[in-house]
């Protein structure tokens, strides 16, 4: 796997370059949300038999746009789903591990509606995000930099209240992993669904 190793290095330095376009948050997000996912996924790859290395490059690129741009800036996506395409060509990926990983397990590991990826390893990714987004502070430091940004505690309430649901039963593909992390979910809705705001 010294392609997957070569380009975890890269990711690597893309993060640490700190460029003044990004948010703030993307030293946080690479060591605590993006290593996570891509821990996470080749544990789920291994238990589940996808294929660990494109699970893991799935999970490595999966936001990678978050090194130069915000967030919300609407072409967000398009540019993650470029990027990503880009830097498997440079690590020498095949076209196919490239429509695998970046056409499928990236464009639709949110999970948004009715979409969801095809391959194991589009599920792997999807899951192992969603395990990192329960699992970890995700949720704490979410809220706090979104309220920085003037957002009322109703609405950060109810946007983590929609979105632990999604990442438990949209995301999760695996009822094994989803019952594993229905503590804390729980422990989530419960926290988030304490305070009225009226």
């Amino acid at each position: 796997m010294a392609r997957f190793d070569d380009l975890f290095e890269k990711v690597k330095s893309l993060y640490t370059q700190k460029l003044d376009t990004r948010d703030d948050w993307p030293d946080r997000l690479y060591s605590n949300h993006v290593v996570v996912v891509t821990e996470n996924a080749k544990k789920i790859a291994e238990q589940k038999g996808a294929n660990i290395e494109l699970a893991q490059v799935a999970a490595l690129l999966h936001d990678c746009a978050d090194f130069k741009m915000k967030r919300m800036d609407p072409e967000h996506e398009a540019v993650s789903l470029n990027t990503a395409r880009e830097l498997m060509r440079e690590f020498g990926y095949t076209e196919a591990e490239i429509a695998l990983v970046v056409d499928d397990a990236i464009r639709y590991h949110s999970c948004n509606g009715d979409e969801r990826p095809e391959s194991i390893e589009g599920l792997v990714l999807a899951t192992a995000d969603s395990l990192a987004h329960l699992t970890t502070h995700f949720y704490v430091f979410a809220t706090w930099d979104f309220g920085r940004s003037g957002r009322s505690l109703e609405a950060l309430n109810d946007w983590v209240l929609r979105k632990i649901e999604r990442d438990l039963y949209n995301k999760i593909s695996f009822e094994d992993i989803r019952e594993t992390a229905r503590p804390d979910y729980e422990m989530i809705k419960r926290l988030y669904s304490r305070y009225e705001t009226s």
